[in-house]
């Protein structure tokens, strides 16, 4: 009877270690990422590339695992973690006290900062937090740290706020007039306004404090966590990071 005691509790521990780690099949990896240029997003042929994109493959290629990019929504990607859609979330996903609580974070790998984006032709009206609130409409993307702010901010109301899927989504919004200002982090702002399909944007900034982006894990992914934190700090030190940001015209 103890033996067999034994052995059922030795099989109840080895498929409790599996359910653990069972997002992760063998050796492939699901990353959960957004359309997100510079950081993430699909080239002429369908791949994933992007400083995150890159940077994400580089570092899990060391451990050994094959990544696959899984486009998720953002609003939703702590669900997307916990329901083991994803096993990783690497997307200019800014630190925060609820993500703190909800999911594993690593170290900080970049600084990054909400900007405004506007029609150049209203350039003179936004050039502090104050004149948000004489915005009809501002775009954001649901989940993001400019929902955050947004929210926080006392002198708007939620009938001035709206709520979007994507934060590419917002810069046809401004541009259609349907939103007077989208509030996005300002790699997205460098790399969509002044060009292509959005000439007539530009971005400003106001002064909303900078941000931490960093990489999300499941709280029990641990020792994953912790071998990223290490390939991260001897990409800093070697200057892999750097050669990225330069490669994709991102601060860090």
């Amino acid at each position: 009877m103890k033996k067999l005691l034994a052995f059922v509790c030795s099989l109840a521990l080895l498929v409790t270690g599996v359910v653990a780690f069972a997002g992760c099949s063998g050796n492939a990896l699901k990353i959960g990422v957004t359309n997100y240029p510079p950081m993430d997003y699909r080239d002429e042929s369908g791949k994933w590339v992007g400083f995150d994109a890159e940077l994400a493959e580089k570092a899990f290629g060391e451990l050994g695992y094959d990544v696959e990019f899984v486009e998720i929504v953002w609003e939703t990607k702590v669900m997307s973690l916990e329901s083991r859609e994803v096993d990783v979330i690497w997307n200019g996903m800014t630190v925060t006290d609820d993500l703190k609580a909800s999911i594993l974070l690593s170290e900080p790998y970049m600084v990054n900062q909400q900007v405004l984006v506007i029609r150049t032709a209203d350039a003179d009206k936004y050039t502090s937090q104050e004149d948000l609130a004489q915005a009809d409409t501002i775009a954001f993307e649901g989940g993001s740290a400019a929902d955050t702010i947004l929210s926080e901010m006392d002198s708007l109301t939620d009938d001035q706020l709206l709520s979007m899927e994507k934060q590419a989504d917002t810069f046809l919004e401004v541009k259609s007039g349907a939103s007077d200002v989208a509030v996005v982090d300002i790699a997205l702002a460098k790399e969509m306004t002044g060009k292509g399909d959005y000439t007539d944007l530009t971005y400003v900034y106001i002064g909303f404090a900078s941000e931490d982006f960093a990489v999300g894990f499941r709280k029990e992914d641990t020792q994953l966590c912790e071998q990223i934190n290490e390939i991260l700090a001897k990409y800093k030190e070697d200057g892999t990071i750097e050669a990225l940001a330069e490669k994709y015209g991102v601060s860090v």
